[in-house]
């Protein structure tokens, strides 16, 4: 038996797709919906304009689901971000899936991630571990929690305090996500310079609660032709895939928080709330890091003075040694 929400309903599951020239994997994830222990009310597909036999496999399913299946076909290029915006904006269930082209979901994956928020109402997002799987489908022997060091420690962190783990970095992914439908609010327009996983888990975190399934209901794919995923360190690249230097990196996050600075002041939030302080303290740490020097002596000074920043606004030790490897670079 289902669980049901507090209205005595089972909630509706919608599943939102994003597609772009996903011919080679699409079917495989298609067939791992469809075989769900509890299957989705609808599908929502929106495809970017591809141009291989993406759009041929979709209609395909479409004719075969066990569920109703929407496809929607870009007039023009909207880019991963946008796309999922309008995705998520068409879908009418109470909760929402997330769905790439590329994986392969388990059987268990939308009853497990269904379950919480149907049983407590103040839960506004769950998501879960995956297990990482190489271009041939093959298990590669390690989890998408330990490739980003989400240890047992830093989950229970995360579900006392999600903002506190968010200002250091991104853990949720959007394949492993749900939510409800009613975040939607908080969420659209999503901005220009953030990936839609990562301004998700913003909204989730400052408007519910979050909880997590530290355990792998997916296979997540790691090839070469993927939009953006975890094999290509955010160090090496932007929001939308493009080669980008650590230094970049630090000037094109500080510009995302920047922008979620503003959405929080415009709802309102005050300037001498707690978190507002917070989110302007890492604005300045990226700036700042964003600047450090090229010659080593004088980097190792620069970074010396942000070491209880990097503890709270950066991967900690890490980041102070990949900033130490910063002269290399091209400024």
């Amino acid at each position: 038996m289902h669980s049901h929400g507090g209205d005595g309903q089972v909630q509706r599951i919608s599943v939102a797709m994003c597609t772009f020239n996903g011919g080679r994997y699409l079917q495989e994830q298609l067939e791992s919906i469809a075989l769900q222990s509890r299957l989705p009310a609808e599908l929502v597909v929106c495809d970017d304009r591809s141009t291989d036999d993406t759009l041929a496999i979709l209609k395909r399913f479409r004719s075969e689901a066990p569920f109703a299946v929407k496809v929607i076909q870009n007039s023009q290029r909207l880019g991963m971000t946008r796309n999922f915006d309008q995705a998520i904006g068409l879908a009418r269930g109470r909760l929402i899936a997330l769905c790439d082209q590329d994986d392969r979901w388990l059987p268990m994956k939308l009853e497990r991630l269904s379950v919480g928020l149907e049983e407590n109402p103040f839960l506004g997002g769950v998501f879960s571990d995956a297990s990482l799987i190489d271009g041939d489908g093959r298990q590669m022997g390690l989890r998408l929690f330990a490739r980003h060091k989400f240890t047992s420690a830093k989950q229970r962190d995360f579900v006392r305090c999600p903002t506190a783990k968010l200002l250091k970095h991104d853990v949720v992914t959007g394949a492993t996500l749900m939510f409800r439908a009613a975040i939607r609010r908080y969420c659209s327009p999503i901005p220009a310079s953030w990936v839609h996983d990562g301004w998700l888990a913003w909204m989730i975190a400052l408007h519910s609660r979050f909880s997590l399934i530290a355990e792998p209901l997916m296979d997540y794919r790691i090839h070469a032709g993927q939009q953006l995923g975890v094999n290509s360190a955010t160090s090496a690249q932007g929001a939308q895939g493009e080669a980008e230097t650590r230094r970049q990196r630090y000037k094109r996050v500080a510009h995302q928080f920047e922008d979620l600075l503003q959405r929080v002041l415009a709802e309102g939030w005050r300037e001498n709330d707690v978190l507002i302080g917070k989110i302007r303290e890492k604005i300045a740490f990226l700036k700042r890091q964003s600047t450090l020097s090229r010659s080593l002596g004088v980097r190792t000074l620069q970074m010396m003075g942000q070491l209880p920043r990097y503890m709270h606004y950066g991967r900690g030790l890490g980041s102070l040694r990949s900033d130490l490897l910063l002269g290399r670079e091209t400024p």
